[in-house]
């Protein structure tokens, strides 16, 4: 008999692509997502880290059984300090956020466990480094699997008209507008601009979130493997409860 995870995200993102790790098994088909689809438990409106902190701390939490929540690092120094920032903001709104002390996970450092009310919660803070930028977020996993040298073969995946011409676009976000900006003394601050970079260069005509579904669509399964590594483990721990 499978079980149900309900996944609680800090933005749509991490639910999109979410939803395409598990539609290609590359996350455990022992668990069912809650909602089925993926979408948000607290609607499309409760979306950034004040609103959904809001929302989860409200959260009727008796016979749940399993939660799985994705936040951002951004700017905090270590996964730790946005796990605890998270704890703190939490017992701050609900009383019943009190005894929430995390366990970190022992071959990842931004996976944290922790039970309430007999809910077992698994934190995987995103933490994704891309040199240059200081500021940590799930987006930088899309940069991770579009960067990767051994994963080219992604931008005939992305347009898929000609070869040279996805190779040539590719070059682009990877190196022409970045070596633009720095030129302008104003390179990338944020995972999200260069991303943005990246839409520009193939001219994609949705946003973000839609290009980073398509991303990870289009991504090889080993590269996801690796680039999501800790949030497949995070789903895993999960089930050893």
């Amino acid at each position: 008999m499978s079980v149900e995870i309900i996944v609680i995200t800090e933005g749509a993102t991490e639910r999109e692509v979410g939803k395409v790790l598990y539609d290609r098994k590359i996350m455990n088909q022992v668990a069912k997502p809650r909602p089925p689809d993926w979408k948000s438990v607290f609607g499309h409106k409760r979306e950034g880290y004040n609103q959904v902190i809001e929302a989860l701390a409200s959260f009727p939490l008796q016979a749940v059984g399993r939660i799985l929540l994705i936040f951002d690092q951004e700017d905090l120094q270590s996964p730790i300090e946005r796990a605890n920032r998270i704890a703190n903001d939490l017992q701050q709104h609900d009383a019943k956020w009190n005894g929430l002390i995390w366990t970190t996970h022992p071959l990842y450092q931004n996976l944290f466990k922790t039970y309430i009310e007999g809910t077992c919660i698994v934190l995987h803070v995103s933490d994704a480094a891309i040199q240059g930028i200081s500021n940590r977020d799930f987006d930088g996993y899309i940069l991770k699997l579009l960067l990767d040298k051994n994963n080219d073969e992604i931008a005939t995946r992305l347009y898929s008209h000609s070869e040279e011409m996805a190779r040539e676009l590719l070059r682009k976000g990877r190196e022409e507008f970045p070596e633009l900006m720095k030129r302008n003394n104003y390179p990338w601050i944020q995972n999200k601009s260069w991303i943005y970079a990246f839409i520009t260069a193939f001219q994609y005509q949705q946003s973000h979130v839609w290009f980073s579904q398509k991303v990870a669509k289009c991504a090889s399964e080993e590269s996801l493997r690796r680039v999501f590594a800790p949030l497949i483990e995070a789903w895993n721990w999960l089930l050893e409860t």
